[in-house]
């Protein structure tokens, strides 16, 4: 219960959390508030600046649960057979598609996503209620993909995006990605943030470590765009061609319409 009660009131407290965008690049940028993440995601559409997507059709969530007792003779699990404790392996799978298209004028872009979990675990668990049981992630898999097509009346130029995170017992990779048509590479960052102002206007530091606040896009080291999913904006620079900033906002949606956040928390 203490647990619940203190991350509920950080998330109160995180309300005025946002992106710092450095100086430079904010004044070359426009920000867009986003509108339509929340609520029912039935015919979700999204909106920001010029910029509107058609509703968002999402197939058919699967998920999946394994469990199983672990059999091993290492002395370190026959050790904790002593205690009353015992250990079952759990297999975690999701899947889940979305398709839409994002207008602005006569421009349009469509997406076509797919995204991809799987979590091995190790469950320790005894017959003692109160103490329930702890998992530890033996292996995590996380892959989003998408097909953005730039539908233009002549040719229409795909792009393909992709976003990894891997981790396992020994080391964390951080989710990363990039969005390209083979000549153009936009890559894609997390941005995580160490202070922000509370309400009453106070800067406070994150318990805990850094906190994921959203994503950069850069081209050759250069940023182009900001996607905050603390405050649910978009920051786009504004010396960039037309087909490029649509690019940037089929990538920057999907980001915030994709269902996993912050994979490594």
């Amino acid at each position: 219960m203490r647990i619940i009660i203190i991350a509920a009131l950080f998330l109160v407290s995180c309300t005025a959390a946002k992106v710092s965008v450095p100086d430079q690049f904010g004044s070359a940028a426009s920000s867009m508030k986003v509108t339509g993440l929340n609520g029912w995601m039935l015919n979700q559409q999204l909106t920001f600046g010029s910029y509107h997507t058609t509703p968002v059709k999402r197939g058919w969530d699967f998920s999946s649960v394994m469990q199983h007792s672990r059999i091993s003779f290492r002395l370190e699990d026959q050790v904790v057979k002593v205690f009353n404790i015992n250990t079952d392996n759990r297999t975690i799978s999701e899947k889940n598609k979305m398709q839409y298209t994002v207008q602005n004028g006569g421009q349009q872009a469509a997406v076509f996503a797919m995204e991809k979990f799987s979590e091995k675990q190790l469950v320790f668990k005894t017959n003692q209620p109160r103490w329930g049981e702890l998992t530890h992630t033996r292996n995590l898999q996380y892959a989003f993909s998408a097909a953005i097509v730039l539908l233009a009346d002549k040719k229409p130029e795909p792009w393909q995006m992709v976003m990894v995170h891997r981790q396992d017992a020994q080391s964390v990779t951080e989710e990363e990605g990039y969005a390209t048509n083979g000549d153009i590479t936009i890559s894609i960052n997390p941005l995580r943030i160490r202070s922000y102002t509370n309400p009453k206007g106070k800067n406070v530091k994150v318990a805990g470590g850094p906190m994921f606040a959203g994503y950069e896009l850069k081209i050759d080291g250069g940023l182009i765009g900001v996607v905050d999913v603390l405050d649910n904006q978009v920051w786009m620079i504004n010396d960039m061609d037309p087909a490029y900033k649509m690019v940037v906002a089929a990538v920057s949606s999907s980001l915030l319409l994709k269902r996993k956040q912050d994979i490594a928390n």
